[in-house]
């Protein structure tokens, strides 16, 4: 059941960046991050009175991990308004992974280990192939693949930063930090969005949809760390952005050429041999 709940969680994950990745083309980025959030919060809230117990640690942590989460959505769902997917989502994965590792040395003391040796090693050309293979400054020379690849990165530091901030929480306790965090982000984003109404609610019904995929994710995810190692439902997950940018660039009919195949294959790669390392 653990396995399947990784599955099922990978595939969630997935899927809420595929919809706003399309949503992303025509609606504003930073309507489609609030909409999320406030999908996820309904969703989070739900599973956390089901599942979790209250913990007064989950407000502090919840709340910063908000912050980082909204910034993560607006910058990413931004590149995808500009960006292919195979840019965009894979740089953005590797980015928060690696991150994520550097706040680990910092703050909490961890050592580097083979595992994550190897992971950081594969990452940096990981990322410069899934952006073309070209050089950097070629790379940012060109509108769409530049701005994906800046965008993309940046992304990955909000996230980076929700993860760490979640990683606070008391376990028992868990769900509400998902919860509130999501809450937290759409409150940072909400003075940010334009009061104008817009006429296209099916794309903030979407939003809100995918929202509470992620927070659905988020929670099988959890669920699925307690019934086997955690290192196993890591490196499930982690393989999320196989998902939107297989189907997201198939909807949009962008062509991936064999060497940013070779890039996200890597970035997939790095992003698993880093998990590993740390647990």
């Amino acid at each position: 059941m653990s396995i399947t709940f990784s599955l099922i969680a990978m595939c969630l994950l997935g899927l809420t960046h595929f919809i706003n990745g399309l949503v992303s083309e025509h609606y504003p980025p930073i309507r489609i991050a609030l909409y999320t959030h406030i999908g996820g919060f309904i969703i989070g809230l739900a599973c956390a009175l089901a599942l979790s117990n209250w913990h007064i640690e989950a407000i502090l942590w919840g709340t910063l991990a908000g912050a980082g989460s909204a910034l993560g959505a607006l910058l990413l769902y931004r590149g995808l308004s500009i960006a292919p997917f195979g840019i965009v989502v894979p740089v953005s994965a590797v980015s928060m992974v690696m991150i994520s590792l550097g706040l680990s040395l910092i703050f909490l003391s961890e050592q580097l280990n083979i595992w994550i040796w190897m992971g950081v090693v594969t990452a940096l050309p990981a990322i410069w192939l899934t952006a073309g293979g070209k050089a950097i400054r070629q790379v940012l020379g060109q509108r769409k693949a530049g701005v994906g690849l800046i965008l993309g990165l940046s992304a990955g530091v909000g996230f980076a930063l929700q993860l760490h901030f979640l990683g606070q929480i008391p376990p028992q306790a868990t769900f509400y930090g998902i919860a509130l965090c999501m809450l937290s982000g759409g409150l940072c984003l909400l003075p940010f969005c334009s009061r104008k109404s817009s006429n296209r609610k099916r794309f903030a019904f979407f939003a809100t949809a995918a929202g509470g995929i992620s927070a659905l994710g988020l929670t099988l995810y959890a669920l699925s760390r307690e019934g086997q190692l955690a290192i196993v439902s890591i490196m499930i997950v982690s393989m999320y952005p196989l998902i939107p940018v297989i189907f997201g660039s198939m909807m949009r009919k962008e062509a991936i050429s064999n060497t940013s195949k070779i890039g996200i294959g890597l970035s997939i790669v790095a992003t698993m041999l880093i998990v590993a390392g740390t647990h």
